[in-house]
């Protein structure tokens, strides 16, 4: 049972206890659906004191939104996994409120979050039911459309300051305790209950990060953790005039390689793309988010920062550092940065090692073939290595694709090298046993905070500097 219908069940567990006893329990019961779960009705199985019974998921809105109720439970509470609950009615609505709340769910982040108060208002006409939510002062107005087999959900979140909305999730966002957030938000969406599915648009304006160090980047060596072949973080030092280091003006034909492949769009945003974005929250899944959307900044951020968790606490935390890197580095600096740290395959993490291991080459010797196939890796480069690299089963196709994206060549050029045909260097003795798949490459952490910056400038915070040390 996912945290939301338990939620719900939790609730109208306690206001069947609270409605009162014998008849009127079972005319409001009946009246209104509780025990009606015939297909194609939406229903959980309620266990209570020993007891199961199967009941009506949107027969339990029903029940704790019916007339009548608020005046029946009025000043009683109930005690829940999340806090306590307190009831009171306003009019004929009833409000549910839970002060401190706490909540916890692998999706949304590895730590509880714990809310200040959270206060529901829930008003039924008919099968719609609105009112509010507020969380730390951060309200959120909704409509819930009633239906036997589920619950349509329309939100919307008016104009907000950003930094309150961060603010409510502090407990989740440790970068909320050093961080200057500026700007507002405005969202809204939808949301198909048991379904899950959805959508969601949000608008932003005047956003600005500061205060969490990044500038610490712009110049210098710095530690970060690579992982081996066995998924374990290996601190290695790396940064201007470091053996390992490329500059951007080095790497040839590989920055257009990679652009093309993780974010075309990479010159014309400011560290995110909203619409991706909001595409990604709205489809978080119990197990997390199931897809990535990340700007080359995010990844980065993903990779120096946050480590790799899926959860929606990391994409926020990964937002903060994206928006800010984007003023304190610029374009250039975050993708250099990005192509000598991003990780390649066990043990390769940037572009020197990348082009020395599966081509023998330097980065700006590579072919736009070679470097397409380098940029098409990227998304799973574990299981790359293992099946392309070590297999031998090289998939020409997606660096093919990558090729033909890329910009600053002639199609005609671009047509010439697809011709071509790709070739890898042979693996070294010892590499296909220590290169099995590895799933979900993309999001599998390394370490959380993983970069420690070597000579720190003097005005980055001690706060900021604790979010950056290699554990």
């Amino acid at each position: 049972m996912t945290p939301r219908r338990s939620a719900l069940v939790i609730v109208a567990i306690g206001l069947l206890l609270l409605i009162g006893l014998g008849g009127s329990l079972g005319v409001m019961v009946l009246a209104n659906g509780v025990l009606a779960t015939a297909e194609p009705t939406w229903s959980t199985e309620v266990r209570w004191a020993g007891l199961s019974v199967r009941v009506s998921v949107p027969g339990l809105v029903r029940l704790a939104t019916a007339p009548g109720v608020s005046h029946l439970v009025d000043g009683h509470s109930l005690q829940t996994p999340a806090g306590r609950i307190a009831f009171r009615r306003d009019g004929a609505a009833l409000i549910a409120r839970c002060a401190p709340c706490r909540w916890q769910h692998d999706a949304l982040a590895s730590a509880p979050l714990v809310l200040t108060s959270v206060e529901l208002r829930a008003e039924r006409s008919g099968a719609l039911v609105t009112g509010w939510l507020i969380v730390d002062h951060l309200r959120v107005d909704y409509t819930a459309e009633l239906a036997a087999d589920g619950i349509r959900l329309r939100w919307q979140l008016p104009p907000t300051e950003l930094s309150r909305a961060y603010a409510a999730l502090a407990t989740v966002v440790p970068e909320v305790a050093v961080a200057r957030i500026e700007g507002t938000l405005a969202a809204g969406g939808q949301l198909q209950l048991p379904q899950r599915s959805g959508s969601m648009k949000f608008h932003a304006e005047a956003i600005e990060v500061g205060g969490l160090g990044t500038e610490a980047l712009q110049f210098g060596s710095f530690a970060m953790a690579c992982r081996d072949a066995g998924g374990a973080p290996r601190r290695t030092l790396t940064g201007d005039r470091e053996p390992r280091w490329v500059t951007l003006d080095r790497m040839g034909m590989l920055p257009a390689a990679v652009v093309a492949a993780e974010d075309q769009r990479y010159e014309l945003h400011a560290g995110y793309d909203d619409t991706e974005l909001a595409s990604l929250l709205a489809s978080v899944e119990p197990e997390g988010l199931r897809r990535g959307a990340s700007t080359l900044t995010q990844q980065l951020a993903r990779t120096l920062f946050t480590g790799g968790e899926k959860t929606v606490a990391r994409k926020l935390r990964e937002l903060l550092y994206a928006i800010e890197m984007e003023r304190t580095l610029g374009k250039r600096r975050i993708l250099e940065l990005y192509l000598n740290t991003v990780d390649w395959g066990p043990g390769l993490c940037g572009a020197r090692d990348a082009a020395h291991t599966y081509f023998r080459k330097r980065p700006e010797q590579l072919t736009p073939l070679e470097a397409a196939w380098l940029a098409g890796i990227l998304r799973a480069p574990h299981t790359a290595h293992a099946q392309q690299f070590v297999g031998g089963a090289v998939d020409a196709e997606r660096a093919r694709w990558v090729l033909m994206q890329m910009r600053g060549m002639a199609r005609s050029e671009r047509e010439r090298w697809r011709r071509k045909p790709l070739v890898l260097a042979a693996p070294r003795p010892g590499a296909a046993a220590s290169s099995a798949p590895r799933q979900a490459d993309r999001n599998t952490p390394v370490a959380e905070g993983a970069v420690e910056v070597a000579e720190a400038p003097r005005h980055r915070s001690g706060a900021a500097r604790a979010v950056a040390v290699v554990r």
